[in-house]
């Protein structure tokens, strides 16, 4: 085999391919996103899946603070939060979303490299709303600066770490795409 061949052939192809992918999945995205109905995610989406779950591990840390979930706010008698579109991790999602999509690798791959963002973004979002919480009750004035910027830039750097661990992995379905 030609070395020069085999070196190109092994190497990590992003180029204009992978950035025209890219842009027009997270635009898709993002656009399907903005027509689901706010009340579908206030009332179901935020309400089940990250108010309720937040308020149920909120009140075993803490069982004093009885917190509640309604519709989209996790309130306690000291302190409440809104969760609007944003506060869903779904940038996140939808940055990897399409990256993964973008990037030559198989079906199957990619697939559960889907699942495994899905779920680390869902954990962390989690954590996150659940820290911002207790930083808005005990440390009201950390709050702005760990919801505005320290946590969306630690969120989108584990990101891109999971993304790079994902093509570190993936690396093979480059180097030999005639196997599926």
């Amino acid at each position: 085999m030609n070395e020069t061949y085999h070196r190109r052939s092994t190497q990590y192809p992003v180029g204009w391919a992978f950035i025209l992918v890219f842009a027009a999945v997270y635009v898709a995205l993002y656009l399907l996103y903005s027509v689901v109905p706010n009340a579908v995610l206030v009332d179901r989406v935020y309400h089940f899946g990250i108010v309720w779950p937040a308020k149920m591990l909120i009140n075993w840390l803490a069982p004093d603070e009885q917190a509640t979930a309604v519709h989209n706010q996790l309130m306690s008698s000291r302190f409440g939060l809104s969760i609007v579109r944003g506060c869903d991790g779904s940038g996140v999602i939808f940055l990897l979303g399409a990256a993964i999509l973008a990037f030559p690798a198989r079906l199957k791959r990619k697939l559960s490299g889907l699942a495994g963002a899905v779920a680390l973004v869902y954990v962390l979002n989690q954590a996150r709303i659940v820290m911002l919480y207790f930083a808005g009750m005990y440390r009201h004035g950390w709050f702005t600066a760990l919801h505005v910027y320290f946590v969306p830039t630690l969120m989108i750097l584990a990101g891109t770490l999971y993304f790079a661990f994902w093509t570190w992995r993936a690396r093979h379905d480059i180097a030999r795409p005639d196997q599926a």
